[in-house]
C-alpha cells in the first residue's frame, strides 16, 4: 500500500473525539509497539491506541460499526488479560479492520497484532501487484472464529478471494478449515508455516515467510470433494480385494463378497428361513475368525446361541430343542468344543435392555470400535424402526432408519446384512406359499430397495408336500449395485442336521 493511500484512509476516518464522548469508552493516542515490531503509523491506521486502564498500562483496538464509528474496544493488559468495552452482549460486531476496504483481496487473520503484521509487511512490498489488499481479524480468537465470519458473510462476500491465515496451532488450523467452509470456493487457508504466527515472523525479520505463506495458500476444496486427476495414484494401484467370501458358491458368483461400507438386505415372507440363513453366515464367519456382531431381536441371546449351536453340532434332535434332561445327557467337552471354533469371534446383544434406534447405533459403534467387528446382523429390521420415532410415520421413519444404518456402514467401514420382511401380494402367490418375491414387497418404504447395495430375497413353499420341496430356498439377488447381476444365484437345502447344503449355483 502507498503512502497517499495510507493518508487518504486517515483522512477518511471520523474524528477520534466524535466516539470517545462516549463515558464508556478510553481516550487514548496510537503509538508505536515496538516489543511487536508495528509501527505507528499502522497503529493509527487500525485505531489501536495506547492508553491506561484500572490504573495500568494497556493497549486498546477500536472496533468500528456499520456507520464507520467506533462503538467497541478490546483492551489488552499486561500478562495477556483481556476486556471488552461497550460491547453488547448478543450483538454482532464488525471484524477489527472491516471498515478498511471492501473489494478484491481479503486477509482475515486470529488477532489484531496479526492483522497490522500483514499489512505492514504488504505495505513496504506486496507480491499481489496493483491489487486492492485489505486485512482484518476476527474478534474472539478461534473458539468463535466460525461466528464471526458467519454474521460478516455479506461484507466478505464482496471480495474477489478471501485467505485465511490463523495460527499455526491445532485450533487454529481447524478454525481456518471451518470458516473456509463458510465462506466458500473463494476461500483459501495458510497450513503451512514455520512460525506460530505471522508477528513471530515479523520479529524474526521475516517478513519473506508471510509473503510467501499468502502466496502458497491452497484454495479450500471441501473434503467430500474429489477432483478426478488425484485419484490417479488409486487407480494404478487399487486397494481393493474381494469382500468376505460367503459359504456357498452361488452367493460369491453373484457378489463380489460381503464388502466394507456396504448395506445388504435380506428380505422374504414368514417362516420362510430369513433367521436360520443369516445365522448360518454369521456363524459360518465367525468360525472362520471374522468378528462378527448377531443382534437378533425376535429371540434371546441364549436362543440364537443355542440354534448356532445344533447348525455347528450337526445335531438331530437339534441342540436348542433339548429339554432339560435331554441337555443333561448331552457331553459338556463336546459342547465346550463346538463353542471354542466360533464363540470368540461372535458377539451377542441382550434385545430385553433396549430396543430403541439410538441405542441399537450405540451398540453399533461399540461392536465396531471396541470389538473390532467387520460383520454385523440386525433381525429383523421392523421392529428397530418401529422404535425410531412414535411421532412420525411408518415411511418417513423407515427411511430415517435404513439411511443412517447406511451412513453407519461407511463411515464406520463395516459390513452390516438386515433381515427384512415382505407385504403379502393378494394378486400372486405369497411369498409364504412358494411365490418368487418381488422387490415392491419390501414392507413399509421403497428406501428399503434403493438404500441397500445388495437385496436378496428368498423364495420357498414350506407347505408343500414332499418335505425335500418344502425345506428347499432359492436365494434370489434382486439387486446388485456394484455388478448388476441378479437372477437366482443359489438353491439351498436346509438338512436335518440344522445346516444348509447348497444343491444348486447359478
Amino acid at each position: 500500500m502507498t503512502e497517499d493511500k495510507e493518508e487518504s484512509i486517515l483522512a477518511q476516518l471520523p474524528r477520534q473525539d466524535a466516539v470517545t464522548a462516549q463515558l464508556s469508552l478510553l481516550k487514548g493516542e496510537p503509538a508505536a509497539l515496538p516489543a511487536r515490531g508495528i509501527t505507528e503509523k499502522t497503529c493509527r491506521i487500525y485505531d489501536y491506541i495506547a492508553t491506561r486502564y484500572l490504573m495500568e498500562p494497556a493497549q486498546v483496538a477500536c472496533y468500528r460499526d456499520a456507520n464507520g464509528l467506533i462503538s467497541a474496544q478490546h483492551i489488552r493488559r499486561q500478562g495477556k488479560q483481556f476486556a471488552w468495552l461497550g460491547r453488547v452482549k448478543g450483538q454482532k460486531i464488525q471484524l477489527w479492520g472491516q471498515h478498511l476496504g471492501s473489494g478484491g483481496r481479503l486477509i482475515i487473520t486470529e488477532g489484531e497484532i496479526d492483522a497490522m503484521t500483514i499489512y505492514q509487511v504488504l505495505a513496504e512490498f506486496t507480491p499481489f501487484g496493483k491489487e486492492s489488499v485489505t486485512v482484518a481479524s476476527i474478534p474472539d480468537g478461534a473458539q468463535s472464529a466460525k461466528r464471526s465470519i458467519s454474521e460478516q458473510l455479506l461484507w466478505i462476500g464482496k471480495f474477489d478471494s478471501v485467505t485465511l491465515f490463523f495460527d499455526m496451532d491445532e485450533p487454529g488450523r481447524a478454525a481456518a478449515l471451518e470458516c473456509a467452509e463458510v465462506i466458500g470456493g473463494k476461500a483459501a487457508t495458510v497450513q503451512s508455516f514455520p512460525y506460530k504466527d505471522a508477528n513471530e515472523a515479523l520479529l524474526a525479520d521475516d517478513a519473506k515467510a508471510i509473503r510467501d505463506a499468502l502466496l502458497a495458500a491452497k484454495r479450500h476444496r471441501p473434503e467430500a470433494i474429489v477432483h478426478a486427476p488425484d485419484m490417479l495414484a488409486n487407480l494404478l494401484s487399487p486397494n481393493r480385494a474381494r469382500g468376505i467370501q460367503f459359504p456357498w458358491i452361488g452367493w460369491n458368483q453373484y457378489t463380489l463378497g460381503a464388502k466394507p461400507g456396504e448395506l445388504w438386505l435380506v428380505a422374504g415372507g414368514t417362516n420362510i428361513g430369513k433367521s436360520a440363513i443369516t445365522r448360518s453366515l454369521a456363524l459360518d464367519f465367525a468360525r472362520r475368525g471374522i468378528k462378527t456382531a448377531y443382534v437378533a431381536l425376535e429371540e434371546s441371546c441364549e436362543t440364537t446361541l443355542e440354534r448356532m449351536l445344533s447348525e455347528e453340532l450337526g445335531l438331530n434332535p437339534a441342540f436348542h430343542c433339548d429339554t432339560p434332561e435331554q441337555r443333561a445327557q448331552r457331553d459338556p467337552a463336546l459342547i465346550r468344543e463346538a463353542l471354542s471354533n466360533f464363540a470368540p469371534n461372535l458377539f451377542l446383544l441382550d434385545r430385553h435392555i433396549d430396543e430403541s434406534f439410538d441405542s441399537f447405533v450405540s451398540s453399533v459403534k461399540h461392536y465396531v470400535v471396541g470389538e473390532e467387528c467387520k460383520v454385523i446382523f440386525l433381525d429383523h429390521f421392523s421392529i428397530l424402526a418401529d422404535g425410531i420415532d412414535l411421532k412420525s410415520d411408518q415411511r418417513r421413519a423407515i427411511d430415517k432408519c435404513i439411511k443412517e444404518l447406511k451412513s453407519l456402514c461407511v463411515h464406520y467401514n463395516f459390513t452390516m446384512f438386515v433381515v427384512c420382511h415382505l407385504s403379502r401380494d393378494k394378486e400372486k402367490v405369497s411369498a409364504e406359499e412358494g411365490g418368487e418375491p418381488q422387490l415392491y414387497q419390501l414392507r413399509g418404504s421403497q428406501s428399503l430397495a434403493q438404500i441397500p447395495d445388495y437385496v436378496v430375497m428368498l423364495q420357498r413353499n414350506p407347505k408343500a408336500e414332499d418335505p425335500i420341496e418344502a425345506n428347499m430356498t432359492t436365494c434370489w439377488l434382486k439387486k446388485n449395485r456394484p455388478t448388476g447381476r441378479q437372477g437366482a444365484m443359489s438353491v439351498l437345502h436346509y438338512l436335518e442336521s440344522c445346516r444348509f447344503y447348497e444343491v444348486l449355483s447359478r
